[in-house]
């Protein structure tokens, strides 16, 4: 008896092809993992507008860990931020010869500071750094930030102890020499913002310049810290 082998069918559409399957799976693998981008942005978006229904400042959530600087006090002082761990601490970029955004910021700063209760004043130190340090020596700031309130601490440093500072913080500043001959006949652009440290050692929030007038928030916020918000 012959066998007949019969040969497949031509034209047949196939049951499937690698290209095609390899198509298809690439994107659904787009398409997750834009659902999944999606989702964690929400999450995140979310978190942060509970965080800032919370706060009248900026904040920054999750809240980072406060860099660590180290600098020269007003006293010709090793100091670095760890120091202050327990207290809130609110502080600037600025320099001495500021002619209003650096005298301005302080003065609101000094109100907030008296606004405080008593006990709630102990807790909270106020630092003024300079970015400006071939002028701003420890005695300058002596005679400067104590002005303001005699609680209040300012601090300097090397060109590259402040560099390194204001880099962790997001702070610029420009130096914008003069034409004259003069070397000391300079200003100095800067951002104008201010950070609160938590006691714990977190940055929590920053503060546009023309927020520090409104005293009773600031102090709001500042108490919601030390409660541990």
């Amino acid at each position: 008896m012959s066998k007949t082998v019969s040969e497949p069918e031509k034209n047949l559409p196939p049951l499937g092809s690698a290209p095609g399957i390899g198509r298809r799976m690439f994107v659904a693998a787009i398409a997750l993992g834009l659902a999944l981008l999606v989702s964690f942005l929400f999450t995140r978006y979310s978190a942060y507008r509970t965080v800032q229904q919370n706060f009248y400042g900026q904040a920054l959530a999750p809240a980072n860990p406060a860099f660590d600087f180290h600098l020269v006090d007003q006293n010709g002082k090793p100091f670095h931020l760890g120091e202050l761990r327990g207290k809130a601490v609110l502080f600037s970029f600025g320099f001495t010869h500021c002619p209003n955004v650096c005298p301005t910021t302080l003065s609101d700063l000094a109100k907030v500071y008296r606004a405080l209760p008593g006990r709630d004043r102990e807790k909270v130190q106020v630092l003024f750094i300079s970015i400006d340090p071939t002028r701003d020596k420890p005695e300058t700031m002596k005679n400067y930030v104590p002005y303001f309130d005699s609680s209040f601490l300012g601090l300097t440093g090397t060109e590259t102890q402040v560099a390194e500072a204001a880099k962790a913080y997001g702070a610029y500043y420009d130096i914008v020499r003069d034409s004259g001959a003069d070397p000391n006949a300079y200003t100095v652009n800067h951002s104008a913002l201010t950070y609160l440290i938590s006691p714990g050692g977190t940055w929590k929030l920053l503060y546009n310049f023309d927020q520090l007038s409104d005293s009773r928030k600031m102090m709001e916020d500042i108490e919601k810290v030390l409660a541990g918000a």
